[in-house]
């Protein structure tokens, strides 16, 4: 990373041949010159959608997949009560289990589309082998905050949840809203063994633990035949697709959204799911099989 005072010794080569600002957050800086006349507001614009561009397709922690046989992962943002109930229920009878990404602050509360699960829903979901991870204590996008008030914020978080899940180490995260930077992806990748962010698509040969790729599950946005689609793809790569249902207003569209005839599917396409799919944190019997060669989702 380039230092801010200019140490050419420590610079790389794109930083020595370029006239802009050198970057502790960027290998290879990308603030905009500014010009006279140029409006703030679209200058903010275009810079935002470049570091969005990098972070997605600049990968900053690679994990090269060794899996034997396709695999897939259910997610969850925010964990809706009736994620809780009907979602877990749906994993549960197929011998799997989900990720539900949390934020602490929204815990109990009111949302757009429903409830969002109390503490012990949560501590239900964790005591049946649901994996609990983070999601920001207050559900802020990353990217409009300080790297002080988010580091405040991923703490803050971190202690609520190893009140629901004991000392059990709260390693992976999900992007609120998807937005990313890279620097906030680089910052992140850091702290958290893997970051799920919205992007659609398979995760296959080199993953970026970073930005891991994600399929929204819900009537609104895929069909059943893009469904079949999504596994058909994952088998021909040996990949892993992370299925994501969002967040619903009742507790019939979550039922109709990820239904046990499509997990059948994903069953009979992968040959047989692993009993457990969880983001893996270092300790987790995931990261061992994927250190093994067994893969990771």
């Amino acid at each position: 990373m380039g230092p801010r005072n200019g140490n050419v010794a420590s610079m790389n080569r794109t930083q020595q041949h370029s006239s802009l600002p050198i970057s502790e957050d960027f290998t290879a800086p990308i603030t905009l010159p500014r010009m006279p006349g140029f409006a703030e507001a679209p200058y903010q614009m275009l810079a935002g959608k470049l570091t969005r561009l990098l972070a997605r397709n600049l990968p900053t922690k690679k994990l090269t997949m060794r899996n034997t046989r396709p695999l897939v992962s259910f997610t969850f943002d925010d964990a809706a009560a009736t994620a809780c109930t009907v979602g877990a229920a749906l994993l549960e009878q197929c011998h799997t289990r989900g990720t539900f990404y949390v934020s602490g602050e929204k815990c109990g509360k009111p949302s757009p589309t429903g409830r969002l699960a109390t503490i012990e829903q949560l501590k239900a979901l964790h005591a049946n082998g649901h994996e609990i991870a983070c999601h920001t204590f207050s559900h802020t996008p990353v990217v409009g905050i300080s790297r002080q008030a988010l580091a405040s914020d991923l703490e803050r978080d971190r202690l609520f949840l190893q009140g629901i899940v004991g000392q059990i180490p709260v390693g992976n995260f999900a992007y609120p809203y998807g937005d990313i930077s890279f620097a906030t992806k680089r910052y992140l990748g850091g702290r958290y063994d893997s970051c799920r962010a919205t992007t659609p698509g398979v995760n296959a040969d080199v993953a970026d633990l970073g930005v891991l790729k994600s399929n929204a599950l819900e009537q609104a946005s895929i069909s059943r035949q893009g469904v079949s689609h999504l596994i058909t793809e994952t088998v021909r790569r040996n990949g892993s697709a992370v299925r994501q249902p969002r967040r619903q207003r009742h507790a019939e569209p979550v039922r109709r959204a990820a239904r046990v005839p499509d997990l059948r599917i994903a069953q009979r396409a992968g040959r047989r799911m692993p009993a457990c799919h969880r983001r893996a944190s270092a300790s987790h019997p995931a990261r061992r099989r994927a250190e093994r060669g067994g893969g990771v989702t």
